[in-house]
């Protein structure tokens, strides 16, 4: 199948947007890789397992219903088998669903984190290119597609899609990060697995709050803010990336007052910022990310903020309570990322309180 100009250009344009707010971890669980655990056994006791539920899927029905996104009633595999998504590919991972195909900026967010390369979960994942190529979906011969609302907003990409394969529209954020998770395991046909996921994250975080609640006074405040070029400032609540789901919702450590109720619990979970606007959103602590996704010259845009007379003013600056972290790395909001991203944080919060971490 090939696509007509416009919607070529149409796909490139919602992909580029989408990629700089791609976020949406291993979570520091006993498993290397984040993704759930299985229970040890033997070849003979895997292979009982794997034929019980061969038997138990075969008594389902082939196909179900899902409302996605936009209310769409769509038809989809109850246990699809070939996956193409475009955003959501860490939320397969993490419940250990590979999927066949994902688009350029999912593969480059795995290649280009130092959480997620070394782990080598995308090994034999397709890319799909950006904008998506219709021609190698077609060839691939999925039987369900996962699209996010923004690279879905034109009708026509979306009936392309849906000529190919089943094809639902999910939107990054706009759930919290375990809700996400739940979503995306039930379109997978594996829900239970979701389950095991957050039990784990969830145990390890309820450990990582005791060893901070030693050292961190609990009115203490924490900005999540990104500096792009042209001087813009995104300000970051729980619902999107950058860890701020680790932070706010898991660690529990609290948001600025003017953060809370602009961000917090919303979608979108992110707000547009100045240097001039910037004192009415920064904490006692700041966790920074520089993104030059124009020019990639990161280095040359935080030497910008770093002499902008606003940014050198703020306490947080001058008093050195201000965290950086590299934007590849807490780039993805992904489980898998999220866990690893979280391991992080606490080392360098231990870290910054004068604390080795346990």
């Amino acid at each position: 199948m090939r696509g007509t100009p416009k919607l070529i250009m149409t796909l490139a344009m919602t992909l580029i947007l989408g990629a700089l707010f791609s976020a949406c971890g291993s979570n520091a669980s006993p498993t290397a890789s984040g993704a759930s655990p299985s229970a040890v056994s033997s070849p003979a006791q895997a292979d009982g397992q794997e034929e019980a539920k061969e038997e138990e899927q075969q008594s389902e029905p082939a196909t179900r219903i899902f409302k996605d996104y936009l209310d769409r009633e769509v038809e989809i595999p109850t246990h699809p088998k070939r996956i193409i998504v475009d955003q959501f590919m860490g939320h397969l991972l993490a419940v250990g669903v590979k999927p066949i195909a994902a688009a350029t900026p999912q593969i480059s967010q795995f290649e280009n984190s130092s959480f997620l390369k070394p782990l080598g979960l995308i090994e034999g994942v397709e890319d799909v290119g950006s904008p998506i190529s219709l021609e190698k979906v077609l060839s691939l011969e999925p039987d369900l597609i996962i699209v996010q609302d923004n690279n879905a907003a034109n009708k026509d990409t979306l009936a392309e899609f849906s000529k190919i394969a089943p094809t639902v529209v999910l939107s990054y954020g706009s759930k919290s990060m375990f809700d996400q998770l739940k979503e995306i395991a039930d379109i997978a046909g594996v829900s239970e697995k979701a389950d095991e996921w957050i039990a784990q994250y969830q145990e390890k975080g309820e450990q990582y709050r005791k060893q901070l609640a030693e050292v961190i006074d609990p009115d203490t405040t924490f900005t999540v803010m990104e500096f792009w070029p042209s001087s813009q400032i995104e300000i970051f609540g729980n619902l999107f990336g950058r860890g701020t789901f680790n932070l706010y919702n898991t660690l529990q450590l609290k948001a600025p007052p003017k953060v809370q109720e602009a961000v917090m619990d919303k979608e979108p979970s992110y707000l547009a910022a100045s240097l001039e606007t910037l004192p009415d959103y920064v904490g006692d602590y700041i966790f920074l990310t520089i993104y030059d996704w124009q020019n990639g010259d990161n280095d040359k845009l935080a030497a910008e903020l770093e002499n902008a007379p606003v940014w050198r003013s703020l306490p947080a600056v001058k008093e050195d309570r201000v965290i950086q972290v590299n934007v590849d790395d807490f780039l993805p909001g992904d489980p898998i990322s999220i866990g690893k991203q979280m391991e992080e944080q606490v080392r360098l919060l231990l870290e910054k309180f004068g604390k080795a971490a346990k």
